[in-house]
């Protein structure tokens, strides 16, 4: 007999399943990465070390912007503030933040001038694409959360 208890005997549809695998891959890959990355870091030679950092650096990156996030988008660290001086302070500490790395591990050349402003562009191009992105599917989720509530009381006054 098959203990149903160990088996997950829900149904998912296909895109839920397509979803697990694909996070299953992400954390399969980030783990081995940095196992991996801890161990060149211990023995490569100096040249592939200078690659092996600026992958770390960007796994850096990848654990500042949720951190970030975590700090601007939910009330655990700051309670009450509007949603434009959030993306605000997020989207300034961010750059603060890549600027930083950018800086220490040589992503753009500290003596290029016109590196820094691409950079500064193409951030701002992509803070204000993710922002936008991110505020039409709130927006859609808000509607749609109320139209069923205003389902949910038109039913209970028919009651």
């Amino acid at each position: 007999m098959i203990d149903r208890d160990i088996i997950d005997t829900d149904k998912k549809t296909p895109v839920e399943n397509l979803g697990q695998l694909v996070k299953s891959i992400c954390i399969g890959f980030t783990v081995a990465m940095i196992a991996f990355l801890a161990l060149g870091t211990c023995f490569a030679d100096d040249n592939a070390k200078q690659v092996i950092y600026y992958c770390w650096s960007i796994l850096a990156a990848c654990v500042i912007v949720p951190a970030l996030q975590f700090v601007f988008f939910t009330p655990a660290v700051i309670r009450r503030m509007a949603y434009p001086a959030r993306l605000v302070l997020f989207g300034v500490c961010l750059y603060a933040a890549l600027c930083a790395l950018a800086f220490v591990f040589a992503w753009v050349s500290a003596n290029n001038p016109g590196a820094w402003v691409t950079f500064t562009v193409v951030y701002l191009a992509i803070l204000a694409v993710l922002t936008l992105v991110f505020n039409a599917k709130l927006s859609r989720e808000t509607r749609e959360l109320n139209d069923r509530l205003a389902e949910y009381r038109k039913s209970r006054e028919t009651e």
